[in-house]
């Protein structure tokens, strides 16, 4: 009962996140979402995972939340500061290599995620937990962060995560 109930909850948020996508709150979009949040949940469940979705993409709320939260923050703080160093022409690139402290695999994705989206920070490749970054050659956080081998605030955020 209780993965049948957990499997409506998620068909109705990947209806949700359907219907926002197609900016339409249609009956004809409603049963499209319905129907392509069913087929991408059973086929997820069937083929793509080995134990249930639930206990494969367990993240709490809260995590999320802050996660959410700090990403937005920086992708604006680091656009802002990208733009300076386009028009300053400080726009030299260096590759990082990046040994993360998160151990989970949905963590490491997420943190990588994160480095993209930000401005001024792309994520070349994931092996294991090290991470290869294109940062501005200025760029201090995840050099920084390598050197003295401590958490950044992203993966301080993400390690709850881990199992």
């Amino acid at each position: 009962m209780k993965k049948l109930i957990d499997n409506l909850v998620l068909l109705f948020i990947f209806t949700g996140f359907w219907l926002i996508l197609n900016e339409s709150l249609a009956l004809s979009q409603i049963l499209v979402g319905l129907f392509f949040s069913s087929v991408a949940l059973f086929f997820t469940n069937r083929y793509l995972l080995e134990n249930d979705y639930q206990s494969a993409y367990v993240v709490k709320s809260e995590v999320l939340f802050r996660y959410a939260i700090y990403l937005f923050f920086q992708i604006y703080r680091s656009g802002f500061f990208a733009i300076l160093k386009i028009l300053k022409c400080e726009d030299t690139v260096k590759i990082i290599e990046y040994e993360t402290c998160i151990h989970s695999d949905l963590g490491i994705c997420l943190l990588a995620n994160a480095i993209t989206l930000t401005p001024g920070t792309v994520t070349l490749g994931k092996n294991g937990r090290q991470l290869k970054i294109l940062a501005f050659a200025d760029e201090k956080s995840f050099t920084d962060i390598a050197e003295g081998k401590i958490c950044s605030p992203y993966e301080m955020i993400l390690r709850s995560l881990d199992r």
